[in-house]
């Protein structure tokens, strides 16, 4: 809440009040005067009786007014030596060490700019101005507000010089702001001094998006307020931003498919907000593929508060990773007017298809349809088939190093060791994706104790056994679509019935019942007809599982001879094997996870930021892999990873920021009085600010009285002179 005009009045030297007494001695003088003087009546007295009788009221008065001033004068003289101030203005005690901590908020948001200025801009330049305002033994800290928060000098420091280096090396970040995990980081840095007199000064520009409380976090935030209260800091918040104003920003880029290979043509598709209340005319978007500049389009006006797409065909025409880059024209907040992404793009797409139920003879093995589906041995002129197959026997799967492959489907495998069921978890660590299909080998104890684990392994169901006769061939199920929303099926919503039927008039005689706990997390792709999952998918580490109840031949079904079974499976594959392109996009702030191979471990590791700057890392054993962690992601662009020498590794990865900082609503100083309940601040409004730049120090004395007493003293000096020749100067009697 916000502090009352005056709560209460508090001094710095309460025990110079006994100093009050002192004004009783003018009085006393008064009075003892009078009484100094012994009456002698002569003749002449009835003249001067007379004349004094004429002027007596005046003079009455005229010694009542001087020893009234004089009086005040001693007053004002104890009142301001004992320096008293308002409480409710959030001052601090003057004359006495204060604590102050620096808070900036450094959220994209506060890189709005205006006359030339961004918003962040401005706060370093005040909280320049309070280091050096601040008094003789008064320390500092600085904190960031961010997600997460940093503590840049997190310990008091009297160091003025190095606090104000620390202010003007400070850099904006992309992301936006934990606001518990500030106020945490905020109470951290008052914890750690032994200073009694706390100040925190807030410089920000109440941004919603930051300063609202997110949904869930209301009790943590309330609780973690109560603590930094409990320290009885004087807040003061001084609001940076302004009513108003116009942006649009990149809030999405996306690929069209999950794997893209060389030669394929792909739709990028974009999105581009107006978080303004003015029309955008003509508006512009220019995509850069790899630093050089690609086509434009101008797709026309963008309303306020409308989203407007923007699609651009591509084709890569050779393997690696390309970064594709979305600009639009920039505005008052640049920083969002760009969107990344790293799009790996790969010769062909390696897929290992273990074979549960290897045979020679054609069609008589469990992977000869899903083989010939994934690709077909014969393909259209001057189309290459993306996706290579490769069979092994379910006895070598623990031979394979799974690493090169970029899918693994395993269908109607008996059972699994530890051993593979351990290669299978760190191939899935490292973005691979793996397919399970049921059948009649299936041992569901094996898979339920090696591969769902109580919930907690690879498979995200458990396997209650099957559920049909596929030898009578009775009774068959036929597939649910669900309303075609899964990506796996999205091809056939709005199909004609021609069409749909090759997927629904799929008849199933037999498959695995999947049951899927309380909290999972997986999500089903196709049903069947009674409601169990016929396919589910759920992310597992950085890759994907996706489970097909049914085998993969026509032993428990007729789909292999469906049209619909083709594309499907290639979906199926290619979904699966969309980890390894998704890991490379990330939010700003969020950590970058990337597992590389064992024999990494000892190579140097360094990390380019968009900036340039190089940042060493080192790589974690996790397992047979190495693990690659960076969580400095504080800014938008792409991040080169570089690992060697001796093996010269490269990857990129690009974060991009959350469309919600774009948004420059804000918040008025009484919403955000009700938003965190309990928590004391001085508000100085955005039209306040300015006029601290020259004389920054008066944030902390706001509410002192001493100043003003003693101006008031001086004043009264002036005029008790003043009256008392005035009055010593009358005519004669």
């Amino acid at each position: 809440m916000t502090v009352p005009l005056i709560w209460a009045l508090g001094f710095a030297n309460a025990p110079l009040l006994y100093g009050l007494a002192a004004a009783s001695v003018p009085i006393l003088i008064h009075l003892l005067n009078r009484r100094r003087f012994r009456e002698v009546h002569w003749a002449a007295m009835r003249f001067l009786l007379a004349a004094i009788r004429r002027n007596q009221r005046r003079i009455r008065i005229e010694q009542w007014l001087l020893l009234a001033i004089r009086t005040l004068i001693i007053l004002l003289v104890v009142t301001a030596m004992a320096k008293p101030f308002l409480e409710s203005m959030g001052v601090v005690l003057a004359g006495r060490r204060v604590h102050r901590v620096l808070v900036l908020d450094s959220s994209l948001s506060m890189g709005y700019t205006a006359g030339g200025v961004s918003r962040f801009d401005q706060a370093k330049s005040l909280a320049a101005e309070l280091v050096k305002s601040s008094r003789p033994g008064d320390s500092l800290s600085l904190v960031l507000m961010g997600q997460p928060p940093r503590a840049i000098i997190p310990a008091p420091s009297k160091n003025l010089k190095e606090v104000e280096k620390e202010v003007a090396d400070l850099a904006i970040t992309h992301g936006s702001t934990d606001l518990t995990a500030s106020f945490q980081k905020i109470d951290e840095v008052l914890g750690a001094s032994d200073i009694a007199q706390k100040e925190v000064v807030f410089l920000t520009d109440l941004q919603a998006a930051s300063w609202r409380p997110p949904a869930g976090a209301a009790d943590g935030l309330k609780r973690v307020l109560a603590r930094f209260m409990a320290r009885e800091p004087h807040s003061i918040l001084i609001d940076l931003g302004e009513r108003g104003g116009e942006n649009r920003a990149v809030t999405d880029l996306q690929l069209d498919v999950p794997v893209v290979t060389v030669g394929s043509s792909v739709l990028l598709r974009g999105v581009v907000h107006n978080y303004g209340t003015k029309k955008v005319e003509d508006l512009r978007a220019r995509l850069i593929v790899d630093g050089r500049l690609g086509p434009a389009s101008t797709p026309g006006d963008l309303a306020p508060g409308e989203d407007m797409p923007i699609a651009f065909p591509q084709e890569f025409s050779s393997p690696g990773e390309h970064v594709v880059e979305l600009v639009i024209d920039d505005d008052a907040l640049p920083l969002d007017d760009r969107r990344w992404m790293v799009v790996p793009v790969r010769e062909s797409l390696n897929v290992l298809l273990v074979d549960g139920q290897f045979k020679p003879e054609p069609y008589q093995a469990e992977t000869d349809y899903l083989a010939q589906a994934l690709s077909p041995t014969e393909s259209s002129p001057g189309q290459p088939n993306p996706i290579k197959v490769e069979v092994v026997s379910e006895s070598q799967i623990s031979r394979r190093e799974l690493g090169p492959y970029d899918a693994v489907v395993l269908c109607n495998v008996n059972q699994f060791t530890q051993v593979e069921v351990n290669a299978l978890e760190d191939y899935l660590k490292q973005g691979g994706g793996v397919v399970i299909f049921g059948g009649d080998q299936v041992v569901a104890d094996n898979y339920n104790r090696l591969l769902f684990q109580g919930g907690k392994g690879l498979l995200p169901a458990e396997v209650k056994g099957s559920v049909g006769d596929a030898a009578k061939k009775q009774g068959a199920f036929r597939f649910n679509p669900i309303g075609y929303r899964h990506p796996l099926i999205a091809a056939y919503q709005g199909a004609g019935a021609p069409v749909t039927a090759g997927l629904t008039g799929t008849l199933i005689w037999q498959y695995l019942k999947l049951a899927t706990p309380k909290d999972s997390n997986a999500h089903v792709a196709l049903a069947l007809d009674n409601g169990d999952p016929a396919v589910l998918e759920a992310p597992r580490h950085r890759g994907t599982v996706i489970v097909v109840a049914t085998s993969a031949d026509t032993a428990w079904s007729n789909w292999p001879i469906h049209k619909s079974y083709p594309p499907v499976m290639q979906q199926i594959v290619l979904r699966a094997a969309a980890g390894r392109m998704n890991e490379r996009n990330i939010r700003v702030g969020q950590p970058y996870d990337q597992s590389f191979p064992e024999t990494a471990m000892a190579a140097p590791t360094t990390v380019v930021t968009p900036k340039g700057q190089a940042i060493a890392t080192k790589l974690q054993p996790a397992g047979s892999v190495s693990q690659f962690h960076f969580d400095q992601t504080d800014l938008s662009g792409r991040y080169q990873v570089r690992i060697g020498p001796p093996l010269g590794l490269e990857s990129s990865f690009a974060a991009n920021p959350d469309p919600a900082e774009s948004d420059i609503t804000r918040l008025d100083q009484a919403l955000l009085g009700e938003l965190l309940p309990g928590w004391k601040f001085m508000y100085v409004h955005p039209s306040d600010w300015k006029e601290l730049t020259s004389d920054a120090a008066s944030v902390g004395r706001r509410g002192e009285l001493h100043r003003p007493l003693l101006y008031a003293l001086l004043v009264l000096l002036l005029v008790e002179s003043f009256v008392a020749w005035k009055f010593g100067h009358h005519e004669p009697l």
